[in-house]
């Protein structure tokens, strides 16, 4: 009897279970929404807000073209797929919130949201709510920040276009996309402009920021707090700095470009333990920037036709330096210590385009180190007009007196094993407007 009553059981419990799944399927539907089909006309969004109310947590919302005025929140996880639908936030406080996991947002274009940088006024705002979502093919416009991913994991954000607010102090932008705590997070192909920082990562980890392109902000990517991301493959121009990279550990930067930014192409200050790897820095006031960082890899960076190559200021202690090309810079390296730093000594060194030497036993490196004339470089950083007296008998007299009197002595950089040909890792890089020697 009781063999008789647990198999009753059991395909009870399994026609339960079987009829869940099939009202969960039948649960999840398509829903059109039509939407103005004129520009020029406007439907407030709580019909959407209250579409979105009532469906189903699986429902897939595909709006029609047209303009809709207001805000939205999406409270449940829906597929929001638009055809040519603008969102357009009337210049009032966040206009999409996504508060629910696995939430997908394509096609929309989100314009004009608050702008209230205390309050993360954004075209598009994500709480910790929405881990898992996908936020793609959208384009956000007359945002203060563009996407705002807040605490949140395992975030997509990828092949949008997100522009600033046009004609408004530098002051008053915020960020186009503004990632806070999050994990896990893909940020790729978004193209960034007019807001502060392009992408700015904060208190962040194990994510990856991967071929974005950013023009025409303060840095066009900007880390603070974070560890263990990947920085791969972005392109960075016509900023005032192209990347910084700030009080971080353990990144990994690889291939990344910057070129035409006013002051550095890339900014590495209080970092430790990165590995900046085949980067590309031209045409930049710095091409790269090292401050107080310690125990990095630079190696394989191609650094050509800045006004400066490479400015190494005192603190940055045990980092390798190795393997780069610095190509035709108007200075090759700004060194501010109070000691030399000697590298190339455990391994090999960099190409460097003034290297006046020799290689008498064919091992491709030069026989004598390339030392750097600290000396003149400070001479002329801090009083530009200096150059005019180069080669003059003024400065041949300081030169000849420097290298005998200790008082004149200034700390440089030794590179003890130059390296006489490009490597060969490097002569397929990509270049923006550059031919390869």
């Amino acid at each position: 009897m009781k063999t008789h009553f647990s198999k009753q059981a059991l395909v009870f419990n399994l026609c339960v279970v079987f009829s869940f799944v099939c009202l969960q399927t039948l649960q999840a539907k398509e829903r059109h929404i039509a939407s103005p089909q004129e520009k020029s006309t406007q439907i407030n969004t709580e019909l959407l807000q209250e579409t979105i109310e009532q469906a189903n947590a699986g429902d897939t919302l595909y709006l029609e073209s047209g303009v809709w005025s207001g805000s939205i929140i999406i409270n449940k996880t829906l597929k929001i797929i638009a055809n040519k639908t603008e969102i357009n936030g009337l210049g009032q406080g966040r206009v999409v919130t996504i508060d629910a996991p696995n939430v997908e947002v394509s096609g929309l274009t989100i314009s004009d949201s608050g702008t209230n940088l205390r309050k993360s006024h954004a075209c598009l705002y994500t709480t910790k709510n929405a881990n898992g979502s996908n936020i793609h093919n959208n384009t956000m416009t007359l945002c203060t920040f563009g996407i705002w991913v807040n605490k949140s994991k395992q975030v997509t954000v990828h092949k949008n276009t997100i522009s600033g607010k046009p004609n408004t102090r530098p002051s008053e932008l915020g960020n186009g996309i503004h990632l806070f705590d999050g994990t896990g997070l893909i940020i790729s192909n978004n193209h960034i402009s007019k807001a502060r920082d392009g992408i700015y990562i904060s208190v962040t980890e194990n994510s990856l920021i991967k071929e974005n392109e950013s023009a025409h902000l303060r840095y066009g990517i900007h880390y603070m707090y974070s560890y263990s991301n990947r920085l791969e493959g972005n392109i960075s121009h016509n900023n005032t700095h192209g990347y910084a990279i700030m009080e971080s550990h353990e990144l990994e930067i690889v291939g990344n470009i910057a070129y035409d930014n006013k002051q550095h192409g890339m900014l590495v200050r209080d970092a430790e333990d990165c590995q900046i790897i085949a980067n590309v820095l031209i045409n930049n006031g710095d091409g790269l920037f090292v401050y107080t960082s310690a125990d990095n890899t630079f190696k394989h960076n191609w650094i050509e036709n800045n006004d400066i190559g490479a400015k190494i200021w005192g603190g940055s202690v045990r980092n390798k330096i190795s393997e780069n090309v610095f190509l035709n810079n108007h200075q090759q390296v700004l060194y501010i210590a109070n000691q030399n730093l000697n590298i190339g000594q455990e391994y090999r060194g960099n190409f460097w385009s003034d290297y006046l030497g020799w290689d008498q036993n064919g091992d491709k490196l030069g026989d004598r180190p390339y030392e750097v004339n600290s000396f003149f470089a400070q001479l002329i950083y801090r009083f530009p007009s200096t150059i005019l007296l180069l080669r003059s008998p003024s400065l041949e007299l300081l030169s000849f007196l420097q290298q005998r009197l200790a008082i004149l002595k200034t700390a440089t950089i030794i590179d003890h094993k130059p390296i006489l040909e490009i490597p060969e890792a490097l002569r397929e890089i990509h270049r923006p407007g550059v031919n390869l020697i």
